[in-house]
């Protein structure tokens, strides 16, 4: 698989889709081997060979070239066989003579009538055999050209994949750049919640008190706002939210096989996200986390599809 190996590695630094399509063809006389592959996403690899029955000992040749260059996503491989040459049939000297004496034997004990004719002697079983070249090629030839075609194939398919795995990557970033837009716009509002804190409580507590009435002691109300600004205090999911988004985009730029551990910071970030909804009282974190958590969804249905 030297090509198709040296094509993968260049795919470092980039966001490689599961979703491709390659064809390949070889040929070497009057034999041609012809392959299609197409591939989408799935959580591990799962391939599907279609290929005549009395071929199918080239399934170990498909499968160990895609097993060398992919690891993730549903791959249906089409395998198509082809001879182009004459195809020479050889009659069965001893089972037409067997055949004959039997029906002599028939004509003479029994009194039956009418004789075996061409036609009728070619219709026998065992009687005609193919000698076509493909037929007693099990590890030669066909093997090496499926080798050949697998390589050019799989190398149209790591370019389309490489090509898709782009246009992820400039969708994904601008998804997450407008994560992190929101987290900053979070962590500048909460940076006054504790003074909101104490002026809610005030609020509430004068409409609560009788007009006329005693005040609250001002250490009382302090200690109240407090313990009402650390109950919702986001400051530490707020670090957490920031510091998965670097990681997330350190992950994209690594280019590697990132599919699945980018699935589990959009986890990460999805819960740092719903704890700050539900710990935060304030109005415009509230919007601004919803919308962190429409960004994350997109990122969720684009990560599906990186390998």
């Amino acid at each position: 698989m030297e090509r198709a190996a040296r094509a993968n590695s260049r795919v470092h630094g980039m966001i490689v889709s599961m979703t491709g399509y390659g064809m390949g063809s070889a040929s070497r006389g009057d034999l041609a081997v012809s392959v299609e592959i197409r591939t989408v996403n799935h959580r591990f690899l799962d391939m599907h060979i279609r290929v005549s029955r009395e071929f199918l000992f080239l399934e170990n040749v498909v499968q160990k070239e895609v097993r060398s260059v992919l690891e993730r996503g549903r791959v249906e491989v089409n395998l198509s066989i082809q001879n182009t040459g004459p195809t020479v049939f050889t009659v069965n000297d001893t089972l037409a003579r067997g055949y004959l004496e039997a029906a002599g034997k028939l004509r003479d004990d029994y009194g039956i009538g009418g004789a075996l004719d061409i036609p009728a002697m070619l219709g026998l079983p065992g009687m005609v055999q193919n000698t076509d070249p493909l037929a007693g090629d099990a590890n030669g030839v066909l093997s090496e050209l499926t080798h050949a075609s697998m390589q050019t194939a799989l190398e149209s398919v790591l370019r389309m994949r490489r090509q898709e795995g782009e246009s992820l990557r400039v969708d994904m970033l601008g998804n997450l750049a407008s994560i992190q837009s929101g987290a900053e716009q979070i962590e500048s509002l909460s940076a006054t919640a504790s003074f909101d804190a104490l002026e809610k409580l005030q609020q509430r507590i004068a409409q609560l008190l009788p007009r006329g009435g005693g005040g609250i002691d001002p250490q009382r109300l302090a200690q109240e706002a407090a313990l009402l600004a650390e109950k919702s205090d986001i400051s530490e999911e707020i670090t957490r939210l920031k510091s998965h988004i670097e990681q997330y985009r350190a992950l994209m730029d690594a280019g590697e096989k990132t599919g699945k551990k980018l699935d589990f910071l959009l986890q990460e970030l999805q819960r740092e996200t719903n704890t700050i909804l539900s710990k935060s009282s304030s109005l415009e974190v509230a919007n601004l986390a919803i919308a962190i958590k429409t960004d994350i969804e997109k990122l969720r249905e684009q990560v599906q599809n990186v390998e």
